[in-house]
């Protein structure tokens, strides 16, 4: 928490604390003096202020331990009785020292009388200090592990994407390197493309979301790519809906892009890939549809991506917020996914799965 965060809690708490004190000393103002009450204020001030931050200052992270906090309430216990001793001496020795001139029994009971009264409300302030610090503690520790959970989602998030990286650049620099003495004018248009792609990946996908329209643009360089290798009309790619203004997390398609077309390859007569993206409001729909010669290509070795690892990857990114739907019939295999487009990251929220 912050440190101002902090200091408006301290000034909250004394500030109601002050409040309720003038409410219970206005009564008395006629029968005490001003000097009586201001003397009166000034030691409870003193030994409830000393002792709450006695307190406060002196319970560290180490003690919301279970082990230590019994030796805790020990310690605060025995600290507050043997820490009310010496002040009520001094509340009776500059307000009522007329208790010292009567007779040994009648000290013993007025002293005790006050010793209850100033050990009352140390008691309130060792309470007051100690549950403030521990819950100020509890939140920044809940903080903490938040925090944690989150760079450990970002890392896992940035492995998985990293993973895209070498197969498709591998993939890639091998169509061109065929194009290079057969069609060079492809290989240079591959090279743009790719060029195009790599500084994509490299300068604009650090964020947790981009604008949908760059990822529109890097899907068509890649599928300009693709399109070196399949004849005329075989690729196919639709976008409807408004992009403008929507924002998803960066390289989102590229697992489904990589599964279809490296699936497409292993057939030994490719058909044609359909791919399609609408927008509808806050929600997401993403379809792909590719020629397969058997579903045992599906679940091929070299197959860049597996269902464990996109389910993996869209958890990360969506949470519960999105369904994923596959099938397969009539050597047409088809994945769909539907997201809900919302404010923020809902990194962390359980996972929901559409599987047909």
């Amino acid at each position: 928490m912050k440190r101002k965060h902090i200091i408006l809690i301290h000034t909250i708490f004394w500030s109601v604390i002050l409040v309720t004190t003038a409410l219970r000393i206005i009564p008395g103002m006629r029968e005490y003096s001003a000097g009586f009450i201001a003397s009166d204020i000034l030691i409870f001030a003193i030994s409830n202020i000393s002792i709450f931050y006695l307190c406060y200052f002196y319970i560290t992270k180490e003690h919301l331990a279970k082990r230590k906090t019994a030796g805790l309430i020990f310690m605060g216990l025995v600290f507050t009785v043997l820490y009310s001793i010496p002040v009520t001496f001094i509340y009776i020795y500059f307000l009522y020292d007329i208790v010292f001139t009567l007779i040994p029994r009648k000290i013993a009971l007025n002293s005790g009388r006050f010793y209850f009264r100033v050990l009352e409300a140390n008691f309130m302030y060792v309470m007051s200090g100690s549950l403030l610090k521990l819950a100020l503690l509890w939140y920044e520790n809940i903080m903490e592990r938040k925090e944690a959970e989150k760079q450990l989602l970002q890392g896992e998030l940035a492995l998985l994407r990293s993973q895209i990286n070498p197969r498709f650049l591998s993939n890639t620099l091998n169509n061109i390197k065929s194009l290079i003495g057969k069609q060079p004018d492809k290989a240079v248009y591959s090279i743009e493309n790719l060029s195009e792609i790599m500084s994509y990946m490299l300068y604009e996908t650090s964020a947790d979301k981009v604008p949908i329209d760059d990822e529109i643009k890097y899907i068509g360089n890649y599928l300009n790519l693709q399109r070196v290798r399949f004849r005329q009309g075989q690729v196919n790619f639709e976008v409807t809906g408004v992009t403008s203004g929507v924002e998803v997390p960066p390289l989102l398609f590229m697992p489904f892009l990589e599964n279809a077309f490296r699936a497409s390859v292993i057939t030994t007569d490719p058909g044609s890939i359909e791919i399609t993206l609408a927008i509808n409001g806050a929600e997401l729909t993403f379809g792909i549809t590719d020629h397969v010669k058997d579903i045992g290509n599906i679940a091929a070795e070299d197959k860049p991506f597996s269902s464990e690892t996109i389910k993996h990857f869209l958890d990360l990114q969506f949470g519960n917020n999105y369904s994923l739907e596959t099938n397969f019939r009539d050597n047409r295999y088809s994945v769909k996914l539907t997201a809900q487009l919302q404010q923020g990251s809902p990194i962390g929220l359980a996972p929901s799965f559409t599987v047909v």
